[in-house]
């Protein structure tokens, strides 16, 4: 192909994967969810641009595509497909491929990782490019970390996050930990890898500075994570290195005590975390010392409903995003204990749990099947170098070892938490990472890295340049716009609707109108808002009720279609169901629709207080007083420590108590 259009090409990749990694700084207020849905939609569209390029490249020239039979190319591949196959097979196959716009971990956001990885591996051909890549991740690092410091020091220009744990730019400390943890290895391999002193010495203070934030972010699973994997790169260093030099010979001795301290003053905080001067001491040792006591309860038993899930649907499971089905089938009602809000699980907190869940036996293996790939390789490519006895390979053997570590330590942290954007970027960079590292001449005596790969005799294909140049200025703008851009608006106006709302609430219906007008994946949770907006109105009693009235059939109109397009989500029939009984103050006949639609959402969620809680008001509503209090006493029989359901016992009998006595006090 000519030179010219390959530079181009190649200049959009380069310069597209370099903003892919500075999307861990992007904060949208003005969607629904700032810290997630933005970076998503940004991320995709970056994607869509550079695969454009890719395809391009990759149509006229065999050596930018990939080699399929790759081990680490494979297994992401197979997983890819598990995936989707699950999508399909599954029970809601919308939610499946688009999640929803707090997670925005669906398989279309999957599908784009899995291309950009594919780019990189295939157009990223030296070191001195990957090298970039690295720094420009760290640089990405340093700034998110950077402002949460800013949040925690009060800067007024920040999007304030009320926390003692710090979430920064990422809006979770659990996805801010995993963050700075992965970035606190990939310094830590820089430091092994760069030649130059003023270098490695910005690598280690970037280390340094990343594992600062891990700590101030308190997040248990990281730190876990990261502290088993170091004490294995400990025993590594002890029993692995080659030659007994001095420096050696120090080295293991470093090891030693730095194993001893770690596990015996862990063992020390554990044995005295009750005593007072505990609580003196930093907030992320008061988490660490505290694990598997009560507060840890809710993440077991979220484990054990994705465990029964996976037994009911062994092979292929719920379909991938469909864990909340899960959670409402065999819901606890232990969960009303900490309130409404967390009662409503999407994830199990733990990626291998959702992929039985979700994925069957075929995807959770083809998922381990990419990390042993990875490990693999990095072993492979150790022995492969046994013979060579420098202090050059002494590094190379640590780097890679440091490596394995940052991949099992993402491993082990899953276990507590799931896949998130920001560290899913850098996941999909380090396995581009691994790739390039163990398929090419790798060797540190020398600043030169040659690649050994795709050395074949290249062909060139006669793919006629016009319809390649048509398919791509047609399908790709399209895509672009259908999957990215009209999501982005219809979210933009759906936080309007619910801004508007509070202060005007005939404006804010018109931007909800303007944001359900078209069929979007972000209308089921734009609905949702929608819904409160009218209760919130109620409550205020609204001195305009004709606007209220019309906006109340609106909603319902619109919840309605939620449960036809989520028929098993039973959170839908809920807020139908409060909504119908919000309206039977208009219209008595919508008691009976409430409890229909109640009803429906005890089929999904048989254990749910809410749905009691929901019944009794119908049952008031309808002058059966004695059953809604018969319906609030199951309701609390279900859990007797939660206190919601004593609360709403309460008002139901405040309610009959005013209803028989008006004139009363």
């Amino acid at each position: 192909m000519p030179r010219q259009p390959e530079k181009i090409c190649l200049f959009i990749i380069r310069w597209g994967s370099y903003l892919i990694l500075l999307l861990p700084l992007v904060v949208m207020r003005s969607t629904l969810y700032p810290y997630i849905f933005g970076k998503i939609i940004i991320f995709r569209i970056l994607v869509e641009i550079i695969f454009a390029a890719w395809l391009f490249l990759a149509v006229y020239n065999p050596q930018y595509r990939p080699n399929w039979r790759h081990p680490l190319i494979l297994t992401v591949t197979i997983f890819m497909g598990a995936l989707v196959l699950a999508m399909f097979i599954g029970i809601d196959i919308a939610r499946s491929f688009w999640s929803t716009q707090e997670r925005m971990t669906g398989v279309l956001t999957w599908l784009h990782s899995w291309a950009w990885f594919l780019i990189l591996i295939s157009t990223f051909r030296n070191w001195a490019d990957w090298r970039k890549l690295i720094w420009a991740s760290l640089i990405c690092s340093f700034l998110v970390g950077l402002y949460g410091l800013g949040q925690k020091l009060g800067w007024q220009f920040l999007l304030k996050k009320e926390d003692v744990r710090m979430s920064a730019t990422l809006g979770n400390p659990d996805f801010l930990g995993v963050y700075a943890m992965l970035h606190g290895f990939l310094a830590g391999f820089l430091i092994l890898i760069e030649r130059k002193w003023i270098l490695r010495g910005l690598a280690i203070l970037l280390s340094g500075f990343s594992l600062f934030i891990l700590f101030l972010t308190a997040t248990r699973g990281a730190i876990v994570a990261f502290g088993i994997s170091v004490l294995l790169f400990l025993f590594f260093l002890i029993f692995l290195l080659r030659k007994s030099s001095r420096p050696v010979v120090w080295i293991r001795i470093l090891a030693i005590l730095l194993i001893l301290i770690i596990v015996g003053g862990g063992i020390f905080l554990r044995l005295h975390r009750a005593e007072p001067w505990m609580g003196k001491a930093p907030y992320f040792v008061q988490r660490m010392v505290n694990i598997g006591i009560e507060s840890d309860k809710a993440r077991l038993i979220s484990w054990e409903i994705g465990i029964k899930g996976f037994k009911e649907k062994p092979i292929l499971g719920w379909g991938w995003e469909n864990y909340n089905i899960v959670f409402n089938k065999y819901y606890n009602p232990y969960y009303l204990r900490f309130g409404q809000e967390s009662t409503w699980f999407d994830k199990s907190h733990n990626q291998i749990v959702d992929l039985l869940a979700l994925t069957g036996s075929l995807g959770t293996i083809t998922y381990i099947l990419v990390f042993g790939a990875v490990f693999w390789l990095l072993l492979r490519k150790h022995n492969t170098n046994l013979r060579m006895d420098t202090n050059a390979t002494n590094r190379e053997r640590i780097s890679r070892m440091l490596l394995s570590c940052m991949f099992l330590s993402y491993f082990i942290q899953n276990l507590f938490v799931f896949d998130t954007p920001a560290p899913l970027i850098v996941f999909c960079l380090s396995l581009g990472l691994v790739y390039f590292i163990t398929s090419t001449n790798y060797e540190l005596s020398t600043n030169i890295r040659k690649s050994t790969i795709n050395n074949q005799q290249l062909t060139i294909n006669e793919f006629p340049l016009p319809i390649l140049i048509f398919l791509i200025i047609i399908f790709f703008p399209w895509a672009i716009y259908k999957f990215n851009i009209e999501p982005f608006s219809q979210s933009k106006l759906g936080i309007r609707g619910v801004q508007t709302s509070q202060v005007n609430f005939k404006s804010g219906l018109y931007w909800f109108r303007k944001a359900l007008a078209k069929p979007c994946f972000t209308n089921a949770e734009i609905r949702s808002q929608l819904a409160k907006a009218i209760a919130a109105e109620y409550d205020k009693h609204s001195p305009d009720f004709e606007t209220v009235q019309g906006g109340t059939e609106f909603a319902l109109s619109e919840l309605r279609k939620n449960v036809v397009e989520h028929p098993l989500d039973a959170r839908y029939w809920l807020y139908l169901g409060q909504l119908y009984n919000i309206a039977g103050i208009y219209n008595h006949d919508y008691f009976n629709k409430a409890e229909e639609a109640i009803n429906k959402g005890f089929e999904l969620s048989p254990k749910r207080q809410q749905l009691y809680f929901e019944l009794a008001k119908v049952k008031l509503g309808q002058n059966n007083s004695a059953e809604a209090l018969e319906i609030v006493q199951k309701a609390i029989d279900l859990d007797p420590q939660a206190q919601e359901a004593i609360d709403c016992k309460k008002k139901v009998e405040e309610y009959i108590r005013k209803a028989q006595n008006p004139n009363s006090e």
